[in-house]
């Protein structure tokens, strides 16, 4: 493992490059294609990976894989498979996020297994990754499943300067853009629907889809 990716190890903890199917790691079947590609084929068949069932969804952030991603990496972490994402951003600075393994039937946690997701937001977390982000920052993309945390479980100063009309107890932050920002899922609606929630100003509702995508392509481009 070269130089570079072995400094990563200070933020992801330590990890090893695969360059063949370990007998000891479950590796997804539409991850095993990944072993013995080219960089080029890699990144065609993580992306094809991504549209086919996210093509909508995530159209801001696939245009930045195919300008942006050189290559990606299997790798074995904490003796599981994730993928290592390596993008070249517009400064020519290398950024690396890191994709654990989807979730297994059964391993949904309790907390959550009964809440009403909207419609394909648990299914990313059961097709592509439980958790995609940036390594150093641990943020710019959506946390493992078992990282999300309802707004009531932490202390906000800004609720000394605002007023808000809803429960924190039913607002679950499900991504960081490192920044103070929270992208939420609101559940004190009927139907559950989008919050960004601010730690220094009035919360925003908003389209959910609309800024995870713009969020996780701004965390690449303008990171």
């Amino acid at each position: 493992m070269d130089k570079n990716l072995s400094a990563l190890e200070k933020n992801l903890g330590r990890f090893s490059v695969l360059d063949k199917l370990p007998e000891n790691l479950l590796v997804p079947a539409e991850w095993q294609p990944l072993i013995g590609r080219s960089d080029k084929e890699k990144v065609k068949h993580i992306t094809s990976l991504w549209d086919k069932y996210y093509h909508t969804e995530f159209s801001a952030l696939l245009g930045i894989f195919q300008k942006r991603l050189n290559t990606v990496h299997l790798i074995e972490l904490e003796n599981k498979p994730a993928l290592l994402y390596i993008f070249k951003n517009p400064q020519g600075e290398y950024l690396h996020y890191v994709g654990h393994a989807p979730l297994l039937s059964g391993q949904l946690p309790a907390t959550t297994e009964n809440l009403p997701w909207p419609a394909k937001f648990l299914e990313f977390y059961k097709t592509i990754h439980n958790g995609w982000y940036e390594v150093e920052s641990h943020a710019l993309g959506l946390f493992p499943i078992d990282e999300f945390f309802w707004l009531s479980e932490q202390e906000w100063g800004v609720l000394d300067e605002i007023e808000i009309d809803f429960s924190l107890d039913k607002v679950l932050a499900v991504f960081s853009n490192s920044a103070g920002g929270y992208l939420c899922w609101n559940f004190n609606t009927t139907e559950p629907s989008g919050l960004v929630w601010w730690d220094d100003e009035e919360p925003d509702m908003a389209d959910f889809w609309d800024i995870l995508d713009e969020w996780s392509a701004m965390g690449i481009e303008e990171y």
